[in-house]
């Protein structure tokens, strides 16, 4: 293009971009402020690109205008990209690696912004076949170029761009013969991530396509030497086997192989090779994960296997040289910010106990608590679901090799060994049945070993065999636990971080009742030497093992005197800004729920500064909508207030209402809305939890005829927008789970029609797959509103056969007492009022189910009329079953 720049604008612009890098602040902001007015100008973006392309012998500078480039590229002031569009490729022809780099960069940038908003630009279909005749020429930075694309936005090749051609067949042709054909190790490994981008697509273009990907996958994987190109050979068959996995049935055994000669020949102290590894590595995980693929394919590896991932979860000779130096006692020295693991609220839930989409993440992965995935966590990772898949094989191969080095004189043998066991703790506990009683001493005893690691492995290993001490074998309790609370007091920080960990998931797995007679006492007072010597890291593990104690019993004077102190102590030291507030507002809301009205003292204290904190939050969230330089505070400051009033509330009961809504106050109705309108799931989700136990403990007069119209619609949104959303489950619990909890005290009157018609269509829907959760918050909340309104139920859709049955099946398995009885009175009164002359009569598998479920803890005196009178209704012989049955 025949554009050039003004010499007096580019000399101006270039002063200033070296300014915009000198180490003198007022040299600096200086640049800065003049590079803001200079961005207004239309020949901003051209500038930049001439310099990057033209002033040889000046890196820095042109370096710094590439990335300005790419940001304006990115942003919303570009006026005149003309020049930059038919210009950029020219850098990728230079010598100059950095540039070449860069202009890699700014061209990503074009593509990923502009021209997927202007496909019809036909620059970007002709700069798109200059970038591929580059890379059938070998030049790597348009195939690096190419490969970032394609990470960004494969997508957008499958639609039509100018002229109304679609690339993507083009790409892949290229694609495949440049893997290939390519001369440099980066020409092939970038052509084959490309691919990788596209098969998830799945698209036709490439599925015409897969057997030639699988041949010339299978042929580099013979011939390849470049660790570059292996690591993406095994991130395409993984890919493949998620995607297409009966393409490699037929090749497994083949693959096994070659992944395992992968991982047996790697030097890992290589960083390359070591990725190669954990490339391989993670096929075999992705393999053995899969349920679809059957268990008898898998099974003829474990022979295989179990040795290899034995060999691998063994510290690399470099890591072994840093363990070593680093053995030291670390106890009383500060941690630094960088070392803390990102904090973030653990969400607190309501009626949600069976939460069909959480996993459990209480074993801190395989108890390597560097919190890096890497060829160790993935090989422990692997042989652990290999061990739930195939127990008996798996422990009959292993346990022989295991037992060569339990005793080892080095201590990372050891360590290795005490992994494999844990990882294999879950699956394979019945085989290790016999084993254990000896084996459970021996790990005890590793807790002295003068290594830290050997200490910080056997806490975790300890810990995943909890179940089978806490089931069947107790008397292992105090040997085992006693121990572990003692290297709660480690010398070294990353074993105590190890050691509150077991003892919170011990404290998760016990029942109430050990919790209260055999270890309340001992872990007050190891939590109260624990608050006195812990840093930060480890503060905040020790909060969540406070809250898992506290929700197993409740806090006596004892633990406020030795627990309280010390939380309030932190609380009082920490700004409202600083992250570290999360876990601890977290930790009170339990405690203050625990210790009930024990926590009256400091209620108000602590009840203000919450507040105070969610009122900051939900105000700075609302001026960002009309003005998007204010910062809001993260989610977790909102989610942790929100969930700290609540924990207050549930402690205090009705006495928390003049914190609350003091003098009849009611701003905390709007600030919950506000609330209820956050685009974050879990916000919503700590609201209505919130909203929920306001409209258990409070009085019915509270809730006002708008607030209650405004809530009901709320909730009527939330169910239609987010009942198949996964990752809204938890929050469509609470929504329904708090409407029922209204409805049962407020006669919702006019909305109730509505309403209903929202829970029916989820409940009575034979096209959504709910999770079991919400179905039996739905039936409870059916079973509510109808409390006040049960004639809505006795008609379509509720009324009828298939509706009575799936109520009744569900309801036999609720496990709460009270809502099971407050579920059984309402279905009582809709039945009471239905025609079964002319619905139908129940099944009698409907009234088996319904008389099952009533039969457990149900109070019947609360709905003793209401089922006299449905018992003369019934058929004959279920009257008769039910009047001989004691109930009345």
């Amino acid at each position: 293009m025949t554009w050039s720049p003004d010499n007096a604008g580019l000399n101006q612009l270039c002063l200033i971009l070296q300014h915009a890098v000198s180490a003198d602040s007022g040299e600096r902001q200086q640049a800065l402020d003049a590079l803001e007015t200079f961005k207004l100008e239309p020949q901003f973006a051209n500038y930049l690109c001439y310099i990057l392309l033209h002033l040889d012998e000046m890196d820095e500078l042109r370096g710094t205008a590439g990335i300005l480039l790419k940001n304006c590229i990115l942003g919303s002031n570009v006026i005149d990209l003309a020049y930059v569009k038919s210009e950029i490729v020219r850098g990728l022809c230079l010598k100059n690696k950095f540039i070449v780099k860069i202009t890699g960069i700014v061209i990503t940038a074009l593509y990923s912004n502009y021209y997927r908003q202007h496909r019809e630009d036909p620059q970007g279909l002709l700069t798109l076949e200059q970038l591929m005749e580059l890379a059938k020429d070998n030049n790597e930075g348009a195939i690096s170029a190419l490969s970032k694309m394609m990470e960004d936005g494969a997508q957008f090749f499958q639609l039509p761009w100018s002229n109304n051609q679609v690339p993507i067949s083009e790409l892949i042709t290229l694609f495949l013969k440049l893997m290939m054909e390519g001369k440099s190790p980066v020409i092939r490994s970038e052509s084959i991530n490309c691919l990788n981008n596209i098969i998830p697509l799945e698209c036709q273009e490439l599925s015409v396509n897969l057997d030639a990907l699988l041949s010339n996958v299978f042929s580099l994987a013979s011939n390849e030497s470049s660790s570059l190109v292996k690591q993406q050979i095994c991130q395409c068959l993984t890919l493949i086997l998620q995607f297409r996995p009966d393409k490699l049935m037929g090749h497994l055994q083949g693959i096994v192989q070659f992944m395992g000669h992968l991982i047996i020949s790697t030097d890992r102290n290589d960083n390359e090779q070591e990725k190669v590894a954990l490339g391989a590595c993670e096929f075999l995980l992705a393999l053995v994960s899969d349920t679809s693929i059957p268990d008898h394919l898998i099974q003829p590896y474990i022979q295989e296997l179990v040795p290899l991932l034995l060999t691998n979860m063994v510290y690399s000779q470099d890591e072994i040289i840093v363990m070593e130096a680093s053995n030291d006692d670390d106890a009383n020295s500060e941690d630094k910010d960088e070392d803390i693991k990102p904090v973030s609220a653990k969400i607190q839930k309501k009626n949600d106990d069976n939460n069909d989409d959480e996993d459990d993440d209480d074993d801190e992965d395989d108890g390597n608590f560097d919190h890096e995935w890497n060829l160790r966590k993935c090989a422990a990772s692997v042989l652990d679901i290999l061990t739930r898949i195939f127990p008996k094989e798996v422990i009959e191969t292993a346990l022989p090799l295991l037992r060569e080095h339990l005793t080892s004189d080095n201590w990372y043998i050891s360590e290795a060994t005490t992994l494999s066991l844990g990882a294999m703790a879950e699956g394979g506990i019945k085989y290790f049945d016999s084993q254990l009683p000896a084996l459970i001493p021996f790990l005890v005893e590793q807790l002295r070993s003068p290594w830290f690691p050997v200490r910080r492995m056997t806490c975790w290993t300890l810990s995943r065999f909890s179940t089978w001490i806490l089931d069947d074998h107790t008397e292992f309790l105090i040997p085992v636990i006693n121990p572990i609370m003692q290297t709660l007091l480690d010398k070294k920080k990353g074993v105590q971080e190890a050691a509150i960990t077991s003892i919170a998931t011990f404290i998760e797995n016990s029942d109430p009742d050990i919790v209260s007679t055999i270890l309340y006492e001992p872990l007050l007072e190891k939590f109260d030497e624990c608050f006195r010597l812990y840093q930060k890291k480890n503060l905040i593990i020790l909060y969540d093992a406070v809250s898992r104690l506290s929700e197993k019993c409740d806090f006596d004077e004892d633990a406020m005197k030795k627990l309280l102190p010390h939380l309030l102590k932190k609380w009082s030291t920490l700004d409202d800004n600083d992250k570290e507030l999360w876990p601890l507002l977290e930790c009170l809301s339990y405690v203050s729920t625990s210790a009930g009205t024990r926590f009256a003292p400091m209620a108000m204290e602590v009840y203000n500064r919450a507040w105070n904190i969610l009122c900051r939050c939900v105000e700075l969230e609302a001026k960002s909508h009309s003005d998007p330089s204010i910062v809001v505070p993260e989610k977790d400051f909102t989610i942790t207030s929100l969930d700290l009033i609540d924990g207050l509330l549930q402690g205090l009961g009705y006495d928390s209402k003049a914190l609350l809504f003091p003098n009849h106050d009611l701003t905390m109705f709007s600030v919950i809305l506000q609330c209820l309108q956050d685009h974050s799931h879990e916000v919503r989700q700590s609201a209505y939890a919130l909203l929920g136990d306001i409209a258990y403990f409070y009085e019915r007069q509270l809730f006002t005829s708008d607030f209650s119209k405004t809530i009901v619609e709320t909730i009527g949104n939330e169910l239609i927008q987010n009942a198949e959303n996964l990752e809204a489950v938890s929050t469509v619990n609470n929504a329904i789970w708090c409407l029922g909890l209204m409805a049962h005290k407020i006669d919702l009157g006019q909305y109730i029609i509505e309403v209903s018609r929202v829970v029916l269509d989820l409940f009575c829907s034979t096209q959504l797959l709910l999770p079991s959760s919400v179905l039996e918050n739905l039936c409870i909340t059916i079973a509510r509103l109808a409390h006040f309104h049960p004639e809505i139920f006795t008609h379509l859709p509720f009324g009828t056969g298939v509706q009575w049955n799936k109520w009744c099946a569900i309801a036999c398995e609720l496990s709460d007492p009270e809502e099971k009885t407050v579920s059984y009175a309402g279905f009582v009164k809709i039945m009471n009022l239905t025609d079964f002359n002319s619905q139908g009569m129940p099944s009698d598998k409907t009234w088996e189910l319904f008389f099952r479920g009533l039969q457990q803890d149900v109070d019947i005196s609360i709905l003793s009329e209401d089922l006299y009178a449905l018992a003369m209704r019934l058929p004959e012989h279920w009257q008769q079953l039910l009047m001989s049955s004691g109930m009345f």
